[in-house]
């Protein structure tokens, strides 16, 4: 029998860099519009600024092996904000992502579910979730992205504060969208490829390229309604790699506000089937959806929680 990895290990793995590439910032200095106008989308990054996010994450991953079938769910809500730390005179802004609240519940088909809630503090902490409650509340990463959001430089953060690795050659760190250099209007399309790495096992690695399609699907007065589709383009042969590759082909609905140039909420989706995924003879179902929305009173939102 093919052994399934359990739950607190194969959905947590490679979350805290999930929770960094999905955030905003951002300022751009457009009228109204309306249908047939074209706009401008650009950032205009304000030093010593915040972005208040909050994030969930549903998925459902149903697994069949040969006499066998398991199912395993996960949620995983998070408060984090956007600092911006300083902006050049070219706009080039430099920022970091920090997670400030985490709660989490998994459960394995009938089995008891598991809870963890950073807020509870690290004496009810189960020792699964220890890693992750160390990154709350701490920078891990800092970027430099260019006013239209495209990313020049990425550096990992130790827990001092000091940096520790150059990132500059990964581009899937870049959370923001990239615009293109000209106005656009309703029905315009523009799009970023990039190379995706897949840890093939502790030392091999294959890149894999990737396309994100951008649609300007709808403008109404300061708001711009955004359609992302991101596919594949290397042909995924190997069912370990596809695995892995497939959870990154998010489509869903952005909306940004471009007289403010924020972020305001997005609505992303996945569906992928992979046969032999995690051995001969079996076929992974997996459905996750997130959804990510700026909050202007982070401290309000929390006491109505």
């Amino acid at each position: 029998m093919v052994e399934v990895p359990p739950l607190k290990t194969g959905f947590r793995r490679g979350l805290c860099l999930a929770f960094y590439l999905s955030s905003l910032s951002l300022c751009a200095g457009e009228l109204a519009a309306g249908e047939g106008d074209a706009v401008r989308l650009t950032y205009r990054f304000q030093p010593s600024e915040s972005l208040h996010l909050e994030y969930k994450q549903n998925m459902t991953m149903d697994i069949r092996l040969p006499n066998l079938r398991r199912k395993l769910v996960s949620q995983t809500l998070a408060n984090k904000h956007l600092r911006v730390i300083s902006v050049d005179e070219n706009g080039n802004a430099l920022v970091e992502p920090i997670i400030d609240r985490t709660r989490m519940t998994s459960q394995q088909d009938d089995d008891p579910e598991s809870i963890f809630d950073s807020a509870d503090g690290p004496d009810s902490c189960p020792a699964e979730y220890r890693p992750l409650l160390a990154t709350v509340g701490k920078p891990l990463v800092r970027i430099k992205f260019a006013p239209n959001g495209k990313l020049i430089v990425a550096d990992s953060v130790t827990g001092d504060g000091k940096i520790s690795k150059d990132f500059k050659d990964d581009p899937t760190l870049n959370f923001l969208i990239v615009f293109p250099d000209h106005p656009v209007q309703v029905g315009d399309t523009w799009k970023d490829e990039f190379e995706a790495i897949a840890q093939l096992d502790r030392t091999l690695k294959q890149g894999v390229k990737l396309r994100r399609e951008y649609r300007l699907q709808k403008l109404e007065g300061a708001l711009a309604e955004i359609e992302l589709q991101t596919s594949c383009l290397t042909p995924l042969r190997d069912p370990m790699v596809e695995m892995q590759i497939t959870a990154r082909l998010l489509s869903g609905k952005i909306v940004f506000d471009h007289q403010r140039g924020q972020i305001v909420t997005r609505e992303m989706r996945v569906e992928s089937q992979v046969l032999n995924g995690i051995g001969p003879n079996t076929l992974v179902n997996t459905v996750m959806t997130q959804s990510e929305r700026l909050v202007p009173n982070p401290k309000l939102a929390n006491r109505e929680k």
